[in-house]
Order: C-alpha cells, then structure tokens, then sequence
C-alpha cells in the first residue's frame, strides 16, 4: 500500500514539472540550441518579392570576401602584373575617368555579350519601357543563352531590358533592337553612332548581342568608356546590381496567358565582393570569357574590364581590390602597359 503511494506522488511530481517547463524543452523535435528562442533578425524574416515588370531585389554588400582570393592573393598581382591571364585588361576610376592599370587596353577584340552594354543603354535613351513588344520570327530564332521567346508572343520593353542585363538574353537584345530601330540594321547603325559620340574609337557593332561577327568588335577602354556612362543612367545602374528578377510574357490568343519567369545573374561578383555593383559578363567560344565589372567603395567607384580571361572572377577581384588600396594610398602606381597593341587581335566575333 505505500509502495504505490509513493508511485501516485512521483507521477503528481512529474506531472508538475512538465507543466512548468517551457514550451522549447517540452518539443518532441530535437534541441538546436538556445539561439531559437531569440527573436529572428531581420535577414531572416521572409521577404516579400512584388512582380517586376516590374521590381527587383538589390544586392547590397556587406562584407568583404576571399572567395576568389581578392585581398589574400593580391600579392601575386602587385608583385607581376603580367601574370594576369586576360588577353586585355583595364582599370578606370569611373569618377575621374583616370586609368590606374591597364593592358593592351587599347587592342581590338570580341566583347561578347558586354555588347548589350550599349543596347541597354540605347533602350532607356529612345524606348518607352511600358511598351509591349511583338516577338518576330528573326528574333526568336537567334541562337545562344536566351528568354525561349516564340514569334507572336508579346513582353514588354522592360522586362526585355531585365532579361538582357540579367540573363543576357540574345532574343530580347534582338526583339527590343527591331522594336527601337524598326530592324536590327537601323539599331545597329545608332550603336555605332552612340559609339563614335562617346568617343569609342576602336570599336564596331554589327549585331545588339554580341555574337561573333569578324567586324564585331571593341577594346577594354572603349568599354569601360561606355560602362561609365551607362551607370550614370539611375535605371540601368539599378538594374546591372539586381541578381534576380521576375518576368512576364503574354502568348495564347489576344495574349491573355501570362507566363511568368525568373532570372538570375551571371554576375558572381554581386554579394560576394564588398561594393560590387555591376555591370555585365560575356562569353562565346571565340570570345573567350569577358568582364566588365564595377564596385563602389565609400565616395569612389571603380570599373574594369577583362577580355578573354579564363580567370576573370579572380582577376576581376584583384584588380578592383588593388584599385581601392590605390587610391587609397596603400598600393604602388603599376602604370599603363600598351605593350602589343598592334597586334593582330584575337577572338574576332561577338
């Protein structure tokens, strides 16, 4: 009989701490430790995501990252800057235009995609991006990275203008190329003539993507000229630091099905270097991989440019780092190696 007293009282006992132990300890779930009870930060909240044709999330760097060995291996690029792997390369401070490294910059090569630099450029200049845009045939049969657009199907300017910053899309550099210019022919002539404004000299565009054409071609400081301006436009600065965005193409009859799409960045700089604001990648087979990049640190933004880098992220970080340390006065002055600029130019084409 007082054995099972005893019993009635344990299990009273047990009853009563289980009441009063808080709800974390009494989860079935395993503990992860005490950091759950916190409140949740605000980066963990969930994040509210509108249409874009719309909107998109920025990317804003907090922090500096060795990811490509930017700041760790920085030695290797000071102590031999021709160790760099791209075929030309430039670093420009984007504020006063001034050059702090450069290599065989002023040679004639194929930019790729940084093409859609000034395609970009002249669709915020002379289009009106709440316009919808008639996908015809010749653009939806441009081969390469693209949207999947299909002839007759309808997406405005811009989103045309996200898909060719963001995805690099030769059917929408096309599609808004013939909706501005009347053809591609007509675009392409006020390329040329945005260029010879700008002072572009050693450059011609036979096409607003970037596909290889032996009379398609540029040099890393026609480039970086052309960034520069293109980032004093508010909407394409905005644009080239955005690493997602979501799109909408209208098809079926009369276009009323909407099909919704999102795109991501080929830009591996946004989020992982400290600054890095742009601006847009390239690549075809002749090519090689090209860059065109920028990062902003404090009251100084610098761009620079790679052409046929096999290494491009990692040269790209150290050029920008070396950059900041520069004008900053913590790095030496490498100077301007024009060294080979009458050489025949190589990766002719987009």
């Amino acid at each position: 009989m007082e054995r099972g007293k005893k019993w009635v009282a344990l299990i009273a006992l047990s009853i009563l701490f289980a009441a009063s132990m808080p709800a974390w300890a009494r989860s079935s779930r395993p503990a992860r430790g005490r950091e759950d009870l916190a409140l949740p930060s605000a980066s963990s909240l969930p994040v509210r995501r509108t249409r874009i044709s719309l909107t998109a999330n920025l990317s804003v760097p907090t922090r500096q990252t060795d990811r490509w060995g930017a700041t760790s291996d920085l030695g290797w690029f000071l102590a031999d800057p021709e160790q760099l792997s791209a075929a030309s390369a430039l670093l420009m401070d984007a504020d006063t235009g001034a050059i702090l490294f450069a290599r065989h910059h002023m040679e004639r090569r194929s930019p790729a995609s940084t093409t859609k630099i000034m395609t970009a450029l002249l669709i915020l200049e002379e289009g009106r991006l709440d316009e919808k845009v008639v996908i015809t045939e010749r653009a939806a049969a441009v081969t390469g990275t693209g949207l999947g657009l299909r002839r007759g199907q309808q997406i405005t300017l811009r989103d045309l203008l996200w898909a060719i910053l963001i995805k690099s899309a030769n059917d929408a550099a096309l599609a808004a190329a013939e909706h501005i210019g009347g053809s591609e022919e007509g675009f392409v002539s006020r390329m040329n003539a945005k260029a010879g404004s700008l002072g572009m000299e050693g450059t011609h565009f036979t096409n607003p993507h970037g596909l290889d054409n032996p009379d398609h071609y540029s040099t890393a400081y026609d480039l970086a000229i052309l960034a520069r301006q293109a980032l004093r436009n508010p909407t394409f600065a905005r644009m080239v630091q955005t690493r997602e965005a979501h799109l909408a193409i209208l098809t079926g009859r009369n276009g009323k099905v909407v099909k919704r799409m999102v795109i991501r960045t080929h830009n591996q700089l946004l989020g992982q270097f400290a600054g890095a604001d742009g601006v847009k990648t390239g690549y075809t087979e002749q090519a090689g991989r090209c860059l065109v990049a920028s990062a902003t640190r404090g009251d100084h933004r610098l761009i620079t440019v790679l052409l046929n880098d096999s290494r491009r992220w990692a040269e790209a970080a150290a050029l920008l780092e070396y950059g900041f340390a520069a004008l900053g006065g913590r790095a030496p002055s490498l100077g301007v190696s024009d060294g080979g600029s009458t050489d025949t130019p190589r990766g002719e084409g987009g």
